[in-house]
């Protein structure tokens, strides 16, 4: 399952019945947190499956005992999803907070995180780059990206939090599948850049309060072709907002308005469309004799979906794939 940059879609998988070597893969596994084990029972079990893939990370843990942990200010944009039982995480200067099934708390990145859980837990944790939220935040302010702060570890409402646990599943869901489309860095940069802009509206933080650019400045046609021409000559890598703005030399918010301005459609949904085309000269050049497939083509061009692919792929040209793949 190896991508041409190396981002192989990786899993593993633990499961103990004795808490010594428990301990020890705690130690091991969560190398900022320290540990204490309480009530341990005969039904004692300690399970982890954790999937990487480039830069995004997700795991399920079930801690099969009583316990208490002190987690050092992390490096990354963490997230853990209650599945059973509860965890309580103690919040400075505010009362405790206890979470139960289906709700979600954000790991701290400035203080050490205290939290403690009953027997038997369930969690689902989601690992993002800081540069990737900072790179988003980016697009969305005028404000330099590093000066984005989270200020509450959980989300503003419930429907937020349920949209940010459906995406946690869905994130599980296709890192830990068999043949996952994941293993695709088009498919994987979409993922993370659809995580990274549902966190910045999922979570509070300083985006949400500050001031929006309104213009960014002309972007005239030559501007324009340039971006144009990155897409095409870097449409087969994964490619963020940022890059085909530095290329075109405006910020990322200016090429954005020039974009829906002038051809109706934002940077990155232009993109997709570039892509649809080189899919659609990949089926024509295709040879189903030799095991080419729709579906395998769809992902090499970032379409994770059949369905939807098969539907833009007609809206544009009047045709089912299969049907250019086959004549």
């Amino acid at each position: 399952m190896a991508d041409p940059e190396g981002g192989a879609v990786r899993t593993s998988s633990v499961v103990t019945d004795r808490p010594e070597v428990a301990a020890q893969l705690i130690g091991r596994i969560f190398a900022r947190t320290r540990l204490d084990l309480d009530a341990v029972d005969s039904e004692f079990q300690f399970r982890v499956v954790r999937a990487e893939t480039g830069e995004l990370a997700c795991g399920v843990q079930r801690w099969g005992f009583t316990g208490r942990s002190v987690s050092e200010p992390l490096s990354t944009f963490a997230t853990v999803l209650v599945g059973d039982g509860s965890m309580t995480q103690a919040r400075s200067g505010r009362p405790d907070l206890t979470l139960g099934p289906g709700e979600v708390w954000r790991s701290d990145t400035v203080q050490a995180t205290h939290a403690t859980w009953t027997p038997h837990s369930t969690f689902m944790t989601l690992h993002l780059p800081l540069a990737s939220i900072a790179e988003a935040a980016g697009s969305m302010t005028d404000a330099p990206a590093t000066d984005v702060r989270f200020l509450d570890n959980v989300p503003l409402d419930r429907a937020s939090g349920r949209y940010w646990a459906d995406l946690v599943r869905m994130t599980y869901r296709e890192s830990t599948a068999a043949q996952s489309c994941l293993a695709s860095p088009l498919i994987r940069a979409h993922l993370v850049r659809t995580l990274t802009t549902a966190a910045l509206n999922v979570f509070p933080n300083t985006i949400m309060t500050s001031q929006y650019l309104s213009d960014g400045g002309h972007v005239g046609p030559a501007t324009l072709r340039r971006a144009v021409a990155h897409m095409y000559a870097y449409s087969a890598q994964p490619l963020t907002l940022g890059q085909i703005a530095q290329a075109a030399g405006v910020s990322s918010r200016a090429l954005q308005k020039a974009f829906t301005r002038h051809y109706g459609s934002t940077p990155m949904k232009y993109l997709q469309g570039i892509r649809l085309e080189q899919a659609h000269r990949d089926l024509r050049a295709a040879d189903p004799t030799y095991g080419d497939t729709v579906t395998e083509i769809a992902r090499r061009w970032g379409f994770s979906n059949p369905g939807r692919f098969a539907t833009a792929y007609r809206r544009l040209y009047g045709v089912h794939p299969s049907t250019t793949l086959l004549n």
